[in-house]
């Protein structure tokens, strides 16, 4: 059953991208453009997902290209090189994030600016928890 969705969840998320971005188009002026614009993000992100998901499942490697991907998955310098990767985007990241606030705390005003902050704040959080996670694996 999990082998099941794992195959046809893409398309699946593939179909009903389609469906929202129809329905948005059909919907028209007759709903709220908030509603609107809802239903094309939320088409544009599972066509996303249903896309990615789609072109993975076609990849078809040989069994010596998946020993070595295996192997270079759990190799320590890919790992290490994989870890400091993920600091320095995070640092990056965050940076980006505070010139977002200060340019919406300056331009727009304080509701965008408690949503941004709030990203902010989220965003700590998960390095947080990734942080405890990963020092108990090591």
């Amino acid at each position: 059953m999990k082998d099941f969705l794992k195959k046809t969840s893409p398309y699946v998320m593939f179909a009903a991208a389609w469906t929202l971005i129809f329905a948005a188009i059909l919907l028209g002026e007759r709903v709220p453009a908030q509603i609107s614009l809802v239903l094309f993000t939320l088409g544009g992100v599972l066509m996303g997902f249903g896309a990615v998901g789609i072109a993975l499942s076609r990849i078809r490697l040989s069994p010596e290209q998946q020993k070595e991907y295996e192997r270079s998955e759990t190799d320590e310098r890919n790992v290490t090189i994989r870890e400091k990767a993920a600091m320095s985007s995070w640092y990056w990241t965050l940076y980006m994030l505070w010139a977002v606030f200060m340019v919406a705390e300056i331009f727009v005003g304080v509701l965008w600016g408690v949503a941004i902050s709030v990203v902010i704040v989220l965003h700590c959080a998960f390095y947080m928890v990734n942080i405890h996670r990963w020092n108990k694996k090591l």
